[in-house]
């Protein structure tokens, strides 16, 4: 049973930072788990969804050959902008059919989404995976951050967040897991917020492939979440930093 929100609620913003409502006023807002798993990755030297989308502009300009006009270079470039936003918007609409998949309502597919929710009910026949809740907000006020979770799930006697991939498996991917487990609260947009229920110290990625899934489970250690805490507070100062930045006067000098 599902209640409007009267005395706790948790609001996301279009960037992703969620803010919790309660009768003592507002908190926040806070950084989503996806802003601090992307801020470790950047953090990691590789420059990989840099060189990801780079690489697939760069397939699309060679596969087109070089541009003979202006016109056609803009055509290229735009459709260069398409195929590198084409896997991250693929993503999004994977995970909205799985959303739908688990309240059992329609679901939309399309030729591109079909095999992969495919695999998806596959895997939660073949797995045993109970959905307990779908695309449900979390946050956590002491520690200052916020995220949603795919779902949360039951797997073997065991409950944490699951979340879906349609890319390639990533160490951040457990701080993220980490993250939506460490919250206090959760509860759907617009309704009233739950205390989080107790979970297994666990949560779990399903690659999913148009022809197969991988289901990882990953054990959420306590160095997990030290690491989540410190991640929160580097977000938080470099928040802070900016918002009192000054540019430092310069003489300019006429050409």
């Amino acid at each position: 049973m599902t209640t409007l929100a009267t005395t706790r609620a948790i609001e996301r913003t279009g960037g992703h930072l969620y803010t919790f409502v309660d009768e003592a006023g507002r908190h926040g807002p806070f950084p989503g788990a996806t802003a601090l798993s992307g801020l470790q990755d950047s953090l990691g030297g590789s420059d990989g969804l840099m060189n990801w989308g780079i690489g697939l502009a760069l397939d699309y300009v060679r596969d087109a050959r070089l541009p003979n006009s202006t016109a056609q270079w803009e055509e290229i470039r735009s459709a260069a902008f398409q195929a590198k936003n084409a896997p991250r918007e693929l993503g999004s609409a994977i995970h909205v059919a799985c959303d739908q998949f688990n309240r059992k309502q329609d679901v939309e597919l399309t030729d591109k989404t079909a095999p992969y929710v495919a695999q998806y009910g596959a895997a939660l026949y073949r797995e045993g995976i109970q959905v307990l809740s779908s695309e449900w907000y979390v946050v956590n006020t002491e520690i200052g951050m916020g995220g949603t979770y795919d779902s949360l799930v039951e797997i073997d006697g065991e409950r944490g967040p699951l979340d879906v991939k349609s890319g390639k498996e990533k160490p951040s991917q457990r701080l993220q897991l980490t993250a939506l487990s460490m919250g206090q609260w959760h509860g759907e947009a617009g309704l009233e917020a739950e205390p989080m229920p107790e979970l297994s110290g666990v949560g779990f990625i399903l690659l999913l492939q148009p022809d197969g899934y991988r289901l990882v489970r990953h054990e959420i250690t306590d160095a997990d979440r030290e690491h989540v805490i410190h991640l929160v507070e580097t977000y938080h100062r470099i928040r802070e930093w900016a918002a009192t930045f000054a540019p430092t006067a310069v003489k300019e000098i006429a050409a």
